[in-house]
């Protein structure tokens, strides 16, 4: 099996070991998404019908309106959602032929806190017209790292999408002590922590209700801590182009080229 477990020592060769995550402690706030049936949708609970009517959506705002849990609900219609995936292919075309609003499926968003998620999931999922309701806690690392570094996928998932993770898979046992000698060498270094594939099945369960395992899909990652944290694009410049480097990006956080 490539790459470490997740209670072995790093069996590596760079002089810097990284950690295991944390056990917590985890938010207890999260996004709820309630999707609703479209004309295409795959769902078992949209067999036979056709989409979402606007009185089965009526209810389901209803219904968070009345949930303690809720707040700052947001509606994405089946407009802008096609906006938004015209705008995320832009640069594949061919991924829109045949395109079409009708297939997208409208959604709600909300803010939740503390409360029955498992609950609330079961209300939302059970009200016609929904194809699958969710919440997904939110990710404790923006208060434990500043810079999270994600690691290649495994190699059908950047089959067709470009950048330096295409035509190749899983970031060898080799690449990652290079990209720990590079994490070792930024100034302000402070902590380093490793989070394996083997980590991504415990760690999703703690977020998501109802528990899915996307262990499977999801890439490993370093995430790292300051003690003063550099200025993003420096970091950026220093890990990006390492072999096995899927991205670098500041942890919960949308800046760019500024402090974190």
């Amino acid at each position: 099996m490539e790459g470490p477990q997740p209670d072995d020592p790093w069996p590596g060769t760079s002089a810097l070991t990284p950690l295991p995550p944390p056990d917590g402690p985890w938010p207890e706030t999260g996004e709820l998404s309630v999707f609703f049936c479209a004309r295409s949708t795959v769902f078992d609970a949209c067999n036979d019908r056709g989409a979402a009517t606007r009185g089965e959506i009526r209810k389901v705002r209803a219904l968070l309106g009345a949930a303690p849990e809720v707040e700052k609900v947001r509606f994405v219609s089946q407009a802008e959602q096609f906006r938004r995936t015209r705008e995320a292919l832009r640069d594949r075309p061919d991924l829109l032929e045949g395109a079409d609003p009708a297939d997208e499926s409208a959604y709600y968003s909300a803010r939740v806190g503390p409360g029955d998620w498992p609950a609330l999931v079961r209300r939302m999922s059970a009200s016609p017209g929904v194809s699958n309701a969710f919440v997904i806690r939110d990710d404790y690392w923006p208060d434990k790292a500043d810079v999270m570094v994600q690691l290649c996928p495994r190699a059908d998932l950047s089959e067709g999408q470009g950048g330096p993770c295409e035509g190749r898979g899983f970031a060898t046992l080799a690449e990652k002590n290079a990209i720990l000698d590079r994490i070792g060498d930024l100034p302000g270094l402070e902590k380093v922590y490793f989070q394996a594939r083997s980590h991504q099945a415990p760690m999703w369960r703690r977020r998501i209700v109802p528990e899915e395992d996307f262990a499977a899909y999801l890439p490993e990652v370093f995430y790292v801590k300051f003690t003063t944290p550099p200025v993003l694009r420096e970091v950026k410049r220093v890990l990006r182009s390492a072999p096995g480097v899927l991205y670098v990006e500041a942890v919960g956080a949308a800046s760019r080229d500024r402090r974190l």
